[in-house]
């Protein structure tokens, strides 16, 4: 059994020998996680140097007027190669004294060493190296309650009167929520908002990359991503939809019933393909009408929801084949609670989760940490200072997450001998409906069920006393 960096040191095989995989999806939904704007091209999202048709006839380069011809009707992605971007990230300390230590961008349960170590061995390998990486955007607005970054991978996997190109496939990978309370606040927000700034940032980005560029379209995203990847492809124009091959969902959370059963969800529904952990929190947010893969992970409760701990077993997902019991109750619950309240009560809620997490001026959830125990004064008069309808919804959302957020992995089963991807897929996939808590049998409830591991945890009932 091994992980993502183990895949990106050992699979060198070219693009052309093993096509774009889910395993492949998920590294490139990892790497968006390293902190590249600074050393590669970046988009704005308006306007860009080569996006105003205008700018391009400004251009003009009289010593090669072919050349800016072919670049007036089809601009290449200015970008560099994955190689070229590890190299400027593990450049020498000696070399560059004056510089500072490159740090990366990360989610609450990654360890950002993970992420440099990941960008490390995909850069030094030649399946990833030529891949070329361009069109970052960064951005958080504390205003607009808002975090979104994206960038654009660029598969060596083209090809032009039969012969390899670099132009090949647009890999474009929206990251997940990072360590900012701000981009935590927005997933909440997804509860009672739609669409949150995030999606319609995804959608934006992918109407100027597709505008911009040619070539067939992959979208990838973990957690946060994984939806804004739905929300992008799913809005898309039509010449656009026609160009998008795939949509990875990895852990990512799902939609309103609305949306879900809406014309254009069903559209692009049959391009999904929705990946989790067999304890997964995450994703078990909201509706999830298609089949969702379940992954062996080597962690416990919301510690799977980190890549990093999924399994593989060559060039395959070790599959389980079903959610978790833990994973159906807290889709069971959560959800419940979601349609028990009005839009206006889950706001209610939302803000006041973290206006205590906001009490002592903490704006990271590593700050949050870092200050604690010091920061519980503030957070409990922000809490006591609530109103009790609030204090009562938001005790009972904290005890649903935590009962999930606990649970214990059941054992991972050993794997088999290399099943073709199409049976490990056939025999991995949760049913429609499962992963929603709609259409499967009810869960047994987690204080029966040894896998879930919290026998111990309060449930909503319970919380809301305590609220009280």
């Amino acid at each position: 059994m091994t992980g993502i960096i183990d895949y990106a040191h050992t699979e060198t095989r070219s693009f052309a020998d093993l096509p774009f995989n889910e395993i492949d999806a998920l590294i490139i939904s990892t790497l968006i996680y390293e902190d590249v704007a600074s050393i590669c091209p970046t988009l704005m999202l308006d306007e860009t140097q080569s996006g105003s048709f205008a700018a391009r006839i400004r251009a003009f380069e009289p010593k090669h007027p072919l050349i800016w011809l072919k670049g007036i009707w089809h601009p290449e992605l200015e970008s560099v190669s994955l190689d070229e971007a590890n190299r400027e990230l593990h450049r020498s300390p000696k070399t560059h004294a004056d510089d500072k230590p490159h740090e990366a961008q990360m989610v609450s349960v990654v360890n950002p060493d993970l992420t440099h170590d990941l960008f490390q061995a995909a850069g030094e390998n030649p399946r990833y190296a030529n891949v070329r990486l361009g069109a970052v955007v960064e951005h958080i607005n504390q205003g607009e309650q808002t975090q979104f970054a994206a960038a654009t991978f660029q598969l060596p996997d083209g090809h032009k009167r039969r012969k390899p190109t670099y132009k090949g496939t647009l890999v474009i990978s929206f990251r997940g929520t990072d360590d900012s309370l701000i981009g935590w606040k927005e997933d909440f927000n997804m509860a009672f908002q739609y669409p949150v700034p995030a999606q319609r940032s995804a959608s934006a980005y992918l109407d100027t990359v597709a505008r911009l560029w040619e070539g067939p379209i992959i979208l990838v995203g973990h957690s946060k991503g994984g939806n804004l990847a739905i929300y992008a492809a799913m809005n898309a124009d039509p010449k656009v939809r026609k160009r998008i091959q795939h949509v990875y969902s990895l852990d990512g959370p799902g939609f309103p019933p609305e949306i879900v059963t809406s014309p254009a969800y069903r559209t692009i529904q049959p391009k999904v393909t929705k990946i989790v952990p067999s304890s997964s929190i995450v994703g078990m947010i909201f509706e999830t009408p298609e089949p969702c893969r379940v992954v062996s992970s080597d962690s416990d409760g919301i510690m799977q929801h980190s890549a990093f701990t999924w399994l593989l077993d060559g060039d395959q997902f070790i599959t389980e084949p079903d959610l978790s019991s833990s994973s159906q109750l807290f889709n069971e619950e959560l959800n419940h609670w979601i349609a028990t309240l009005t839009p206006e009560q889950r706001e209610r809620a939302v803000d006041a989760l973290f206006t205590v997490l906001h009490a002592n001026g903490a704006t990271s959830f590593s700050e949050v940490m870092s200050n604690f125990p010091a920061s519980i004064p503030a957070m409990l008069g922000a809490y006591v200072g609530l109103t009790p309808a609030d204090r009562r919804h938001l005790v009972e959302a904290l005890a649903i997450l935590f009962k999930a957020s606990t649970a214990k992995r059941r054992p991972t089963p050993a794997p088999a001998s290399a099943p073709s991807s199409a049976t490990a897929k056939g025999t991995a996939e949760t049913p429609a409906g499962t992963a929603t808590g709609t259409d499967s049998a009810a869960p047994a409830r987690a204080d029966t069920d040894a896998d879930a591991g919290t026998a111990a945890s309060p449930s909503a009932e319970d919380a809301t006393e305590i609220a009280d």
